[in-house]
């Protein structure tokens, strides 16, 4: 199992609740990103605000717009099980908590980008496997060590 920790974004742009929201939209603008986790004076995380929060509702500051239901997962959470609940609950980010600060943030493009990088090989056969968990065994020798090697695998693997 690869733990989220291994895969996370640590520099995480956060917005304070009483920022506005023309000032969250710029920074999102610029940042090239989708939304981030909304923080209190104490760092904890008391929401999330996305690009669609900004253009269809209405509120002058972050906390009249922001979604105060936050999903979060723990840093030893395997990246498979961050993915199904990314995509389960239709959201594009979670948050990574350890003793109830956040510590990163994972998103379905960072998922994307490990398994687009990262493959599997078989130590019997040298078989090449994308995927985000090693896999049970090997279909060509039916070896089960696999090692996690990042870079390039045939295209179409």
């Amino acid at each position: 199992m690869i733990p989220v920790k291994d895969v996370m974004n640590t520099k995480v742009i956060t917005f304070d609740q009483d920022l506005g929201v023309g000032e969250v939209a710029d920074r999102l603008a610029r940042a090239h990103i989708t939304g981030a986790p909304v923080t209190d004076p104490e760092g904890h995380v008391v929401g999330i605000v996305s690009e669609v929060d900004v253009f269809t509702k209405k509120g002058k500051k972050v906390s009249d717009i922001m979604s105060r239901h936050v999903i979060s997962i723990g840093e030893e959470t395997g990246i498979e099980e961050a993915a199904r609940l990314l995509a389960d609950q239709r959201i594009r980010r979670l948050p990574v908590m350890a003793q109830g600060r956040m510590v990163g943030l994972i998103s379905r493009s960072d998922i994307l980008e490990f398994f687009a990088n990262s493959h599997w090989t078989c130590q019997a056969c040298g078989q090449g496997y994308r995927g985000l968990e090693a896999p049970s065994s090997c279909d060509f020798c039916s070896g089960v060590e696999f090692r996690l090697e990042r870079g390039a695998l045939a295209p179409g693997s």
